[in-house]
């Protein structure tokens, strides 16, 4: 250790030089992984006068330093490097930050303060557009007064829990909180079993969010630091000042949260127009279009899913195992990844759907990427795969989460990009997908009969003879009742409902090209003929067409 004993404030030290001496206390410390610096350790360092600064430890230098690297406790620190502290997650407010290099000492220190320092913010300034940045990190302190239902989301091709809440100071002031992961585990533990106790929520790193103007606070992923009924001094202090009128906890209902997240997510999706698939065809310049389509096939052509390095976070590609070579351990998946230029094993598989949809004015191709297809198939790409990280051999092979996508109604916001306007590109990616709305009727043809719901329409790529209509006589030949004139007979619907027997439906798009070269030979039958009997027999085919879908509907 140095022989000098001259201590210098965090508030002083600069990038000048590195033959600093500090005494700090390890407040908060979390692990973190970056593309740039692969694994690291964080801390956030607080000396006698309450001055925060954020600490780096590379993973090349933990044998050295761990044993010191203790919650809580005081240390001397001599010898480190200061850069500018940047980005968007900037754990203080302190203009540089540390980093540990292999020639810094670091030695126990007898304790200097019990106090924490914590840095709390009032909700008068968070709710404030102009006063807080909202790339520095901040603590938080408040009474939880109401609690939303658990929700999931796919992060990172892996499901998260998300629990929305909201807080209030000692004046009574509101504030709306966003717990992930395992802190939203952590409070809705709290404040299920808290017996109607009161819940306070320590927040230290939180994240200021602004959304449509309105602000609210998240944890910043492992960065920040949850206390649920903490003893601290400053927790004390704030129990004691907070309004004397026994709030209990208000459990909100399913639909009083969804209320709030539909109203953001109406908010983005309501700025565009509703329109056809026609319309997205015909479009002449770059935007977006909402669309509601139903899906009457996945195109398996290019598969379902993707690798990506885990490093780079760029597509990835998996390396074949030899063939005829047998290991004597279970050999894990290897990949190339082009961007990092060498073989990985570590990859994330996701979503890449290509969707055949339709809708009464025409049918495209959408591909949805991997958060908007985890939320119509309700399962990662990992739990489809089982493990299995082999090529698709046998493109007809499709997971049945997807198989039950067809027939399906969702209302997507399709992008036009330039190749699909000068290139003829035929596919749309969709920056968005909900469930369609259950009273719109994407297939309905107007002046028809018999009004089909698409959500009811199920197609099948191999096709197979129907039996539920014919009938055979004495001779052995086929005769044909209409679905529309025949009687129904309870022998019929024991049969219907029979598991020993298959029901095999024609495709809709089958039925659909049928239709189709049907119309075009209509058409020259139909050009000496009247305008009238034109509109007449144009009726008639499209009522069939509803019947073949009813039809079909009665299975």
């Amino acid at each position: 250790m140095a022989s000098n004993n001259c201590f210098t404030s965090l508030a002083d030290i600069k990038p000048f030089k590195t033959s600093w001496k500090i005494k700090v206390k390890i407040i908060h410390t979390w692990k973190q992984f970056t593309t740039y610096t692969g694994e690291t350790i964080e801390m956030i360092l607080a000396d006698v006068d309450g001055t925060l600064i954020h600490a780096t430890i590379k993973k090349q230098q933990l044998n050295k330093f761990q044993r010191f690297i203790v919650y809580g406790e005081w240390r001397i620190i001599e010898n480190f490097q200061l850069t500018r502290s940047a980005g968007k997650y900037r754990a203080t407010k302190h203009t540089y930050k540390m980093s540990i290099m292999n020639s810094t000492l670091i030695s126990k220190c007898p304790s200097l303060s019990n106090d924490f320092f914590l840095d709390l913010a009032t909700f008068d300034d968070i709710l404030a557009e102009d006063v807080l940045n909202e790339h520095i990190l901040i603590d938080v302190l408040g009474q939880v007064v109401a609690v939303g239902e658990m929700k999931t989301s796919s992060q990172n091709d892996k499901p998260k829990k998300r629990l929305e809440i909201e807080l209030r100071d000692t004046s009574d002031q509101r504030l709306q909180c966003t717990l992930w992961g395992k802190f939203a585990d952590s409070m809705w533990e709290a404040t299920r079993n808290g017996a109607g106790g009161s819940v306070i929520c320590l927040l230290r790193c939180a994240k200021i969010n602004t959304y449509n103007g309105e602000r609210s606070v998240t944890n910043a992923f492992d960065m920040s630091l949850m206390q649920i009924n903490s003893d601290h001094t400053a927790v004390g202090d704030f129990i004691a000042d907070l309004p004397k009128d026994d709030l209990q906890i208000v459990f909100l209902a399913k639909e009083s949260t969804d209320r709030i997240l539909k109203k953001d997510k109406d908010d983005y999706i309501n700025q565009y127009p509703m329109s056809t698939i026609s319309d997205l065809l015909e479009a002449t310049s770059e935007g977006k279009m909402k669309i509601m389509a139903t899906i009457y096939n996945i195109d398996m052509e290019f598969g379902w899913y993707y690798f990506t390095c885990l490093k780079c976070k760029q597509t990835c590609y998996l390396i074949p195992k030899v063939e005829n070579v047998t290991y004597s351990k279970p050999r894990k998946p290897l990949f190339y990844c082009k961007t990092c230029v060498q073989d990985v094993t570590k990859a994330v598989s996701r979503f890449k759907l290509t969707l055949d949809v339709m809708d009464n004015t025409g049918e495209s191709k959408f591909i949805l990427f991997d958060t908007n297809a985890y939320k119509i198939v309700n399962h990662t790409t990992t739990e489809l795969l089982e493990g299995n990280y082999d090529e698709i051999s046998d493109p007809k092979d499709v997971p049945l989460a997807l198989k039950n996508l067809v027939g399906k109604t969702f209302k997507f916001l399709a992008s036009i990009h330039t190749a699909n306007i000068t290139e003829g590109k035929e596919s749309y990616k969709c920056s968005y997908v909900e469930m369609g709305d259950s009273t719109t009727n994407v297939d309905n043809i107007e002046d028809s009969e018999i009004q089909a719901d698409p959500k009811d329409v199920i197609s099948m790529d191999n096709q197979c003879s129907s039996r539920s209509n014919e009938t055979r006589d004495g001779n052995g030949t086929a005769t044909t009742t209409p679905s529309s004139k025949r009687k129904e007979d309870p022998t019929d619907q024991a049969e219907q409902s029979s598991t020993s027997k298959k029901l095999c439906l024609p495709s809709i798009k089958s039925a659909i090209e049928s239709e189709n070269v049907d119309v075009a030979n209509a058409n020259v039958d139909e050009a000496s003929e009247s305008e009238g009997e034109e509109e007449e027999k144009k009726r008639r085919r499209k009522t069939k067409f509803i019947k073949l879908i009813h039809f079909q509907k009665l299975f």
